[in-house]
């Protein structure tokens, strides 16, 4: 889990870096600004992402991440943009972090009122509209890592190539 899981992930992004887009390495100091901005630390996983990779997608799988410091100009993968949007027009509840997105509109987020001895927080899934404040959200993954590691796999898988 975790930190694990996540390298193990990046080993898959570097194994398959022509199906991979990513923005690349993001400074510190704006993975700050952009933790400020949302209002709470991100977890070792999410934090290496970012600082690693920044934002983007492989094998048709796309993450959300830091772009820039331009949090309120910005679209899709920037989760800080995107975070900040949908906690406006959605009633995203402040807790969670956009990082993840599937087809039917529903978005994975990290839920920062969750946090295990890691410093982790589990990946729920949200739907605008489909849920009351105050509800918990039933955790899909572990954190951020695990998410990472398990659609990279199936966005291979769909393309008939192996994950090892």
């Amino acid at each position: 889990m975790s930190l694990a899981d996540y390298k193990a992930a990046r080993e898959l992004v570097a194994r398959h870096a022509d199906l991979a887009d990513f923005v690349g390495e993001r400074p510190d100091e704006l993975v700050a600004q952009a933790e400020e901005a949302l209002g709470s630390r991100f977890p070792p996983s999410y934090r290496s992402f970012v600082g690693e990779l920044g934002a983007g997608d492989i094998a048709g799988e796309e993450f959300y991440g830091v772009i820039d410091d331009d949090f309120d100009n910005s679209s899709v993968p920037d989760a800080v943009w995107l975070t900040l949007q949908q906690r406006e027009d959605s009633g995203l509840p402040p807790n969670l972090i956009i990082v993840y997105g599937d087809a039917e509109g529903a978005y994975y987020a990290l839920d920062t009122s969750r946090t295990y001895g890691s410093g982790e927080h589990p990946v729920v899934l949200w739907t605008p509209g489909a849920s009351e404040p105050g509800d918990e959200l039933e955790a899909v993954a572990g954190d951020f890592g695990e998410l990472f590691r398990t659609r990279i796999e199936a966005g291979l898988s769909r393309r008939g190539m192996a994950s090892f």
